[in-house]
């Protein structure tokens, strides 16, 4: 901001303050504020972006882990949402589904988890969905990738006998 002058390129947004707080949204072009006044809090992208979080071991309710990994599809719906009501919205969906992907598998058996994702996907998908809109973000796709485990290695006393 040089000046007063704030240039949103198309597809942004920047969230304005005055004195800490909130003033406005400035959609794509240039726009004059009150110099010293007047600051950017936040500039989104409102396209359509991509979070992936690779495979970690979940423990499922009978006992054995699972490796589950995903990748959630959302956009910033509205900046202002976005900007007080979540501090950094990329690592905040990927805890919340993290956690409702713990919580769901620890009540399901390793072999349904791995043969039947669809259960976890419809509850993930729901938490996402629901939590995701209060923030002013939108959840447009979720992929799950689940799998067993890597097999052990035998231990010496079952490779000699």
């Amino acid at each position: 901001m040089s000046l007063g002058l704030v240039i949103v390129g198309e597809g942004h947004a920047a969230v304005i303050e005055r004195g800490g707080r909130f003033r406005t949204v400035l959609g794509p072009g240039r726009h004059f504020v009150v110099p010293f006044a007047d600051s950017v809090r936040a500039r989104f992208d409102l396209g359509d972006q991509i979070l992936s979080a690779p495979p970690r071991p979940v423990e499922a309710g009978d006992g054995p882990e699972v490796l589950i990994g995903f990748e959630v599809v959302f956009a910033v719906t509205d900046p202002r949402l976005a900007t007080y009501e979540i501090a950094n919205p990329a690592i905040a969906i990927e805890q919340l589904a993290r956690t409702a992907l713990r919580q769901e598998a620890g009540l399901t058996t390793a072999e349904r988890a791995v043969t039947a994702p669809g259960d976890l996907h419809r509850t993930v998908w729901t938490v996402l969905h629901d939590t995701t809109g209060r923030w002013g973000i939108t959840t447009k796709e979720l992929e799950l990738e689940v799998s067993p485990p890597a097999p052990t290695t035998p231990s010496t006393a079952q490779e000699w006998y």
